[in-house]
């Protein structure tokens, strides 16, 4: 009735060993009982204060024999390549393990574990999965999946160099998804994309302040500011609503300020009382090259090119950026300098080794062979006139 199933020896092993005095067929159960509890703890612990006690085991192992330090050493060899290669390729390991757990059970069988990591082209032996399911498998025979990966440190990506020791090539350079740092730096920030896009922001804000109180609550003032296109992360909109919130409303934003301070780099309000006053001229980075990554010279050759080639894709309505989708599997955004190439070969667009090798080192990704695709596009496409509506 437990679901404990014995052979019929066996069974006679335990009627003979806890038989009662008495005759006839009657077993001590409580003395069998009181032996089976002793996995939790032991008996008469009340009377008996300094006796010593196992430690408590919370997983069960089901009688599978424990890897030892060869066939750990292994496997943490099989960890370290899958993780360099999951890094390498920038995939998310998980997606694929999940399209056979549809339950989401976390588990995979052995065959399932190896069609996966075969896809992701990391094939394992017969030796190599079962050693692997010596430590992450469950009693039937299963692979938990989901330790697998977290022991391989893949859900969060960051850049190491290849195995090898060789020197890697990847550089960190202006890749900051936190935002600016300071209110400074995003007022200017904001104030560039103002003046490339000559925005009136007054009359945008005026449209959700019907009664001209000077002040929207936060969600509509970032409403506002991501209408106009004015790309912030959640850090950057955290900074603009500290430093123009409303003294006695910290729910609101006081949105005639914030418009005040970035109208200065157009004109100043204090001109009718001061109207011989200077005015210093803002000047927004350029879109060739904000970064100033190149040097004079390196932009003009690059301002020659990339009016060359908009030329061309003018004349010819040419469409580049679905070709440069279908090479980038992953969508990052990022393609090799390789098939860059490719790509234009097929549209017939010439470059010398010169140009190619300003456009690599403008629009670097971060690799120094992998191009920046979505960038190249944009800029591209503004000296094409084409981000104009018609």
């Amino acid at each position: 009735m437990s679901k404990i199933p014995i052979s019929q020896l066996e069974f006679d092993h335990l009627c003979e060993h806890y038989k009662a005095p008495k005759a006839g067929d009657h077993i001590c159960w409580r003395d069998f009982s009181d032996t089976i509890d002793e996995v939790f703890t032991s008996k008469g612990l009340e009377k008996n204060l300094d006796a010593t006690v196992g430690e408590a085991a919370f997983a069960t192992t089901y009688g599978r024999v424990a890897a030892n330090c060869s066939e750990t050493d292994n496997v943490q060899r099989i960890l370290d390549g899958f993780t360099e290669v999951i890094r390498k390729e920038r995939l998310d390991a998980k997606s694929f393990f999940q399209d056979w757990d549809r339950h989401k059970r976390f588990k995979v069988t052995q065959k399932q574990f190896t069609q996966v990591l075969t896809l992701l082209k990391y094939p394992l032996t017969t030796e190599d999965t079962a050693l692997v399911a010596k430590i992450y498998g469950n009693h039937a025979g299963e692979i938990r999946y989901a330790d697998f990966i977290k022991d391989a440190d893949c859900l969060t990506y960051t850049i190491h160099g290849p195995v090898t020791g060789a020197k890697s090539t990847y550089t960190k350079n202006f890749i900051d998804f936190q935002g600016a740092t300071s209110c400074d730096d995003l007022m200017t920030k904001i104030k560039n994309i103002v003046m490339k896009d000559r925005l009136r922001l007054r009359e945008f804000f005026q449209d959700h302040d019907i009664l001209r109180k000077g002040y929207l609550p936060k969600m509509k003032f970032r409403n506002v500011l991501h209408a106009q296109k004015l790309q912030l992360t959640v850090q950057e909109y955290d900074r603009l609503d500290a430093a123009f919130a409303v003294p006695n409303d910290p729910t609101c934003v006081n949105y005639v300020n914030f418009n005040k301070e970035i109208e200065t780099i157009f004109t100043e309000n204090d001109l009718e009382k001061n109207p011989t006053k200077t005015l210093s001229a803002f000047k927004a980075p350029s879109i060739l090259d904000p970064k100033d990554v190149l040097s004079a010279d390196e932009e003009q050759c690059l301002d020659a090119t990339l009016k060359r080639l908009a030329r061309e894709v003018q004349l010819r309505r040419l469409l580049i950026k679905p070709f440069f989708q279908d090479k980038d599997s992953q969508r990052s955004g990022f393609l090799s300098m390789s098939r860059f190439k490719q790509i234009f070969d097929n549209f017939k667009l010439t470059c010398s080794d010169n140009e190619y090798a300003l456009i690599n080192k403008r629009f670097q990704a971060k690799a120094a062979n992998e191009i920046n695709y979505c960038e190249f596009d944009h800029v591209l496409r503004a000296y094409a006139g084409d981000n104009k509506a018609f």
